[in-house]
């Protein structure tokens, strides 16, 4: 990987001002050598209980109000051990000492623990700001980004109503949150507006294991203080690369959408089963639903099960049937379109030709 500029004197920076390289199907963060599938840390801010770090949080705020010396030393490490766990901190942070390294090494040499609370107490926010900041951006990723996503998902009504699928920044549009999409907060402070970030540009190199091949591209570099202002720089390219946490229609749990595909259910095990997932579930509710709300499916639906009875009965043999099958899907398929453009009387005649082809066959 080529290393430029700043990165060559940026070992005094914070651990918690991160570096993030920006390609085309991820990031790295830091130096960690695995790429990130967009979305993936937003996801797992979404899917996070948050109560203990909350709750921890709200522990050493108490004992700072009290100034009390021993019960602020004794809330600050539970809450910094519970801070790296978190996401996007997770990813790269070894040791939780590495974050305030100025403190672990007072205590190192020996330093009393009350100079260390006095520290705390007294703190003017470079010690304490990211900790809190990182309650409040969970907090606020929660409720807005849920909002937001859930809104976006709501377009997948006007894709049915118009018969196409809509790329994910036409989601936004048709889901009707476009105007959000400008600040970290997506519109619920009017006061916070997109992050102040500088972008750099490094070339990152890989080998490809198996022809020892070398490949090379153009990252954006940029570097982030706050969890909030990260997840809304990968939410945005998220959606421009094709990935977006979903929220599943069956179970309500957050699942990640990647290129290529659409789906509206995870692939958990689906509640009250023990094999089948949320996909197998949906499929088949989505199914009879289109059966249920068009006559050319219901047509097609009864003539097959006719059909198959057919064979069941020996009165038909598979091969039959299958080419029986075949010719009944590009009947309907063809018949689909048109039945979505008619209406009245001509809905009718279409409805009643295809059920004499269908029953011909």
């Amino acid at each position: 990987m080529g290393v430029l500029g700043k990165d060559l004197f940026d070992f005094r920076r914070p651990v918690t001002h991160t570096k993030i390289q920006f390609g085309d199907d991820g990031y790295w963060v830091e130096n960690e050598p695995e790429v990130i599938p967009y979305g993936t840390t937003l996801l797992a801010a979404l899917k996070l209980d948050t109560s203990k770090y909350c709750g921890l949080v709200e522990r050493l705020e108490d004992r700072i109000a009290a100034r009390d010396r021993e019960g602020t030393v004794a809330a600050f490490y539970p809450m910094l051990d519970e801070f790296v766990r978190l996401p996007l901190y997770n990813l790269f942070i070894r040791d939780p000492n590495l974050v305030e390294i100025e403190i672990f090494h007072r205590m190192f040499v020996g330093e009393a623990k009350t100079a260390i609370a006095d520290d705390i107490i007294n703190d003017d926010g470079s010690i304490l700001n990211k900790y809190f900041w990182a309650r409040d951006d969970l907090l606020l990723i929660q409720r807005r980004y849920s909002w937001f996503l859930d809104e976006m998902a709501k377009s997948r009504r006007k894709e049915k109503k118009l018969q196409k699928k809509f790329s994910l920044p036409e989601q936004v549009y048709w889901g009707g949150v476009d105007a959000f999409v400008s600040g970290v907060s997506l519109g619920e402070d009017d006061q916070v507006d997109a992050p102040q970030v500088n972008v750099q540009y490094a070339i990152r190199s890989s080998t490809d294991e198996v022809t020892g091949e070398v490949h090379a591209e153009v990252v954006e570099k940029m570097y982030f203080d706050r969890l909030r202002d990260f997840v809304y720089v990968e939410l945005m390219k998220g959606i421009q690369k094709g990935y977006v946490p979903r929220r599943c229609l069956n179970c309500g749990k957050w699942f990640l959408q990647t290129p290529g595909v659409s789906y509206s259910y995870c692939n958990n095990i689906a509640p009250g089963e023990t094999e089948k997932t949320c996909r197998d579930v949906g499929a088949l509710s989505s199914f009879r639903e289109k059966v249920q709300e068009n006559e050319i499916w219901q047509i097609h639906q009864r003539a097959y099960k006719k059909y198959y009875a057919r064979v069941l009965k020996k009165k038909m043999t598979k091969p039959e049937f299958e080419q029986w099958a075949r010719s009944a899907e590009r009947i309907r398929d063809a018949a689909l379109p048109r039945y979505n453009r008619a209406s009245g009387t001509e809905r009718a005649r279409l409805v009643e030709e295809v059920r004499r082809e269908l029953n011909k066959l």
